[in-house]
């Protein structure tokens, strides 16, 4: 005879998780796909355990409750079924029914031995247990993290042609050698039409490092970060509204240049020169000619040498041993070549300390720079200050002795050694 307290649970639970289940199915909510996939689906397995064990209590039933009830629950999971595999596409379905086999089969098994077979119940309902919950573990685990895994979805390699940017026009400008000398021209053209829609590319053709920053926000527009010697940098402009744009190199702030972004149709004839080469005079505004720029150079770099004679703190070097701190200054000028042929890029460029001192460095200059151990332009890891912008400064505890060369990233005639004893 059936157990009408255990139908009664299960039908209930049943019914919830078939609800469930078709909810997400039908694309009404993504709860089986999304997130509630495990309590629907473990609702509508629980909920066939209970029915299982009341329908089959004391033996197959003959009661009309138990017969009606069996066929409506069987009549509904094989219509949702059918359904679920004719007119739904979602991959997930042959792992459901999976599952609901590895649920459904158990449960017969253990019916049948329940009724025909007592005294064996209990274990082989444990043996069915353990089964299956090493299978389900099992299935996940090596789904997840096995050689195959087939329940992790592969990558989407096919977004990785995000470049179209390819296919644009593109719109050279030069970062001119030397151009980290104040005075000197720096960026070429340095006031460039350009077409929306073309690719925007900087050459770095100068042997030390700059950026292309967007001046107005300081950098949220646009910012290149560092360009090594030789790197290039794109800027699709595609993304930028029309009108113009100043920017500026942060590691040298005196070098500056501009953009102004016009629509494709007005200027047709800009594009083509663009394909070919953009240093053409027609892509450059006539108002700063080449011959007028260089002539200004002398002007202003003569003042700079002058302003290198920053050997005050060469008067107070710190050659007392027992001082806690060091300090080592970054004078200004130093971010052109020079320097180094007198050792004034680092002020002292050479210290001697003892175990424990710190060396702080000073940057008091007007451009970046960076104090980076190491030799010969590769660091070693033993410290780095990282972009060190003008008035601020590193400090580094030696705590081994020893001795450390460093340099500057940025500009890598910049050199100095720190000798620990």
């Amino acid at each position: 005879m059936s157990n009408w307290d255990l139908m009664m649970p299960g039908m209930g639970l049943t019914a919830i998780g078939i609800t469930g289940v078709t909810i997400a199915y039908s694309g009404i909510a993504h709860t089986f796909i999304d997130g509630m996939h495990a309590l629907t689906g473990l609702t509508l397995f629980l909920g066939l355990i209970f029915l299982a064990a009341g329908i089959l209590e004391g033996g197959v039933s003959t009661s009309n409750k138990a017969k009606a009830t069996t066929l409506v629950i069987l009549g509904i999971s094989f219509s949702f079924g059918l359904a679920a595999l004719n007119f739904n596409s979602v991959t997930t379905i042959p792992t459901f029914a999976g599952v609901m086999l590895i649920i459904a089969v158990p449960a017969i098994v253990i019916a049948y031995v329940t009724m025909k077979m007592p005294q064996y119940a209990k274990p082989v309902s444990i043996i069915f247990i353990l089964a299956v919950g090493v299978a389900v573990a099992s299935y996940v685990a090596f789904g997840l993290i096995g050689p195959s895994q087939y329940l992790v979805p592969p990558p989407v390699e096919e977004e990785m042609p995000a470049a179209p940017v390819s296919t644009a026009p593109v719109f050279k400008i030069s970062i001119l050698k030397d151009s980290s000398i104040q005075g000197n021209p720096d960026y070429d053209p340095d006031m460039a039409q350009v077409p929306i829609g073309n690719v925007i590319e900087w050459t770095n053709d100068d042997v030390a490092a700059h950026t292309v920053t967007s001046a107005a926000d300081a950098g949220a527009a646009f910012d290149s970060s560092l360009i090594s010697a030789g790197d290039t940098f794109k800027l699709d402009t595609a993304k930028l509204s029309p009108g113009k744009y100043d920017y500026m190199c942060i590691v040298h702030p005196f070098m500056t240049a501009s953009f102004e972004l016009g629509d494709v149709t007005e200027q047709p004839e800009a594009k083509l020169t663009e394909d070919a080469t953009v240093s053409e005079p027609s892509s450059v505004i006539p108002e700063p000619t080449p011959s007028e720029t260089p002539a200004e150079v002398p002007a202003e770099t003569a003042p700079i040498t002058p302003q290198e004679p920053a050997e005050e703190p060469v008067e107070a070097p710190p050659t007392e041993e027992q001082l806690a701190e060091t300090i080592v200054s970054i004078p200004a000028g130093s971010s052109v070549p020079g320097c180094e042929a007198t050792n004034e890029c680092f002020i002292p460029s050479s210290i001697t300390i003892v175990t424990g001192n710190t060396v702080t460095w000073t940057n008091d200059d007007t451009a970046a720079h960076t104090v980076t151990s190491g030799m010969d332009a590769t660091p070693d890891g033993t410290f780095d200050s990282s972009l060190l912008p003008a008035g601020k400064t590193f400090s580094f505890k030696f705590e081994s002795s020893g001795e450390y060369p460093y340099y500057c990233m940025v500009h890598p005639w910049m050199t100095g050694k720190v000798t620990v004893e």
